[in-house]
């Protein structure tokens, strides 16, 4: 879990620093894309950790419900094909 989200901090420093450079990459759509499967990889890996307790929590429950829903609306196949488009670029 920590493993995932530091590499995800990392991503998005590299695309602030590209961005501070006026660099122009596909950084940007693939750590969106990246980020959508993180969040829900993260919050399932923290909703076993509960679970695994034998605690039921329903905060971690909700926090996976979010993040599928937020991923779907943020992630969609349009946004993964505009991001595969600008690798061609």
């Amino acid at each position: 879990m920590h493993l995932l989200t530091e590499a995800l901090r990392a991503f998005v420093m590299r695309i602030a620093w590209e961005h501070d450079r006026k660099l122009h990459s596909a950084n940007a759509g693939l750590c969106m894309n990246f980020s959508t499967e993180v969040i829900q990889e993260v919050t399932e890996l923290n909703l076993d950790l509960h679970a695994g307790a034998g605690v039921p929590d329903r905060r971690a429950e909700k926090l996976v419900r979010d993040a599928i829903i937020w991923s779907h609306l943020a992630g969609d196949s349009v946004q993964r094909m505009k991001a595969t488009r600008r690798l061609g670029n």
